[in-house]
């Protein structure tokens, strides 16, 4: 059976992640008897930077849980230490560091091309919907959204003159969102390009030393029965696990049975997407209160029937329709859910007539998670409550 994932939004304290979780980690259901019985945790603090081993509190936590802290002889409770291998790597080739540097340069100029775009883009959104509203005050964004252009563009002779301007103004609303998402298509594109270019170019893939490193990587990642994955500075993660590239081993220690305990960047990093805040653009809040999303990458996609926000009281006016409408469009090949400080979603996999299906479930007692809906409502899900997601059974059954 899979192993289950446990996303947090932005907890205080490490300690009290091990300590609410205490008797899922006491459990296995990994595919190995060996490391069922050990227990062995991995802990992924890259996010920390230069703090990354300071992480002494965290396994004392797990030591007074009961995970013990050698098993046959070998420690029970490691570091996947990702920031500092690469650091020594980049002390070891100083020449393949210079070329990594030079590649993500560009990659910072191709994504200062995307935000301005970005920040453009949503900027005309918002003066087309303030310029609808000027003739239909109560209309929703989620209402232009809806507008159905096919159905209307088969009858518009029977249209009055304010008829038209609400199609024509929807059908263009509708077309600026899909170039907000095609923008964001695109700059993924061509990071993902500069990546391959930088690969097959650099001989990283037959360096001696960085497949060493990768491979010592992937075993303590394969011989975990839970790996903590903290937040912290979400492109330093999300750069070092991939420049080892990481993700086909979360996806395989995931199938075998590991499970996962993630906060902030971590949550992110197991999504399709990584959705950040450009704090330099404002153009979706009128009163600059929220900065505007941006993606910063392709996730690992081990969770893919949701679109996690952390920090979403803080980051997210959830409060406002128009915003959560317009997350859930631009977002939408999954249902987007927040997390909070004690808001929990805990993913499993469970069989049920010759089949695996996926439940998500609110973790947090607490704290709810917030279900974001098309409609621009904000539903908070309490402790407990399976999610209605397309795909589970628990839609399904919903359907019926």
């Amino acid at each position: 059976m899979k192993g289950r994932i446990v996303f947090n939004g932005n907890i205080q304290l490490e300690t009290e992640f091990v300590d609410r979780f205490q008797q899922q980690l006491r459990e296995s259901q990994h595919s190995e008897a060996s490391v069922r019985d050990s227990r062995k945790t991995l802990l992924i603090t890259a996010a920390w930077q230069k703090r990354e081993l300071d992480e002494s509190h965290v396994r004392e936590a797990l030591y007074g849980i009961g995970i013990a802290p050698v098993y046959q002889g070998e420690e029970n409770v490691q570091n996947l230490s990702v920031y500092h291998l690469f650091n020594q790597l980049r002390q070891a080739d100083p020449e393949l560091y210079q070329r990594y540097h030079a590649k993500q340069q560009v990659l910072q100029q191709v994504k200062r091309f995307y935000r301005e775009k970005n920040s453009g883009l949503i900027r005309i959104l918002q003066n087309q919907i303030a310029l609808l509203r000027e003739s239909f005050p109560q209309l929703s964004l989620f209402q232009m959204l809806q507008h159905n252009i096919a159905a209307a563009q088969a009858q518009l002779s029977q249209y009055n003159p304010w008829q038209l301007l609400y199609h024509y103004a929807c059908q263009d609303i509708q077309a600026s969102m899909d170039k907000i998402r095609t923008n964001d298509d695109q700059m993924l594109a061509v990071c993902h390009e500069i990546d391959d270019a930088f690969f097959s170019a650099s001989g990283l893939r037959q360096h001696p030393l960085y497949l060493r490193m990768r491979d010592q990587l992937r075993e303590r990642i394969l011989s975990a029965n839970a790996i903590f994955i903290f937040g912290g500075h979400i492109a330093v993660l999300a750069n070092r696990l991939n420049f080892f590239q990481l993700q086909e081993s979360f996806a395989e220690a995931l199938e075998r049975g590991t499970d996962f305990y993630t906060v902030s960047a971590g949550s992110l990093c197991l999504c399709d997407y990584l959705v950040v805040f450009d704090d330099e653009s404002r153009e979706w809040s009128p009163d600059g209160k929220m900065a505007d999303y941006e993606l910063f990458d392709k996730g690992f996609g081990l969770v893919t029937k949701v679109q996690l926000f952390p920090h979403c009281r803080d980051y997210i006016a959830l409060d406002d329709p128009d915003t959560i409408a317009y997350t859930s469009a631009r977002f939408q090949r999954s249902r987007c859910v927040g997390l909070d400080q004690r808001s929990f979603l805990l993913m499993e996999t469970y069989p049920h007539e010759g089949q695996e299906f996926e439940r998500f479930v609110s973790a947090g007692q607490d704290e709810g998670l917030y279900l974001f809906a098309p409609s621009g409502q904000v539903e908070v899900v309490p402790y407990g409550t399976e999610l209605s997601l397309p795909g589970t059974r628990a839609w399904d059954a919903r359907a019926q």
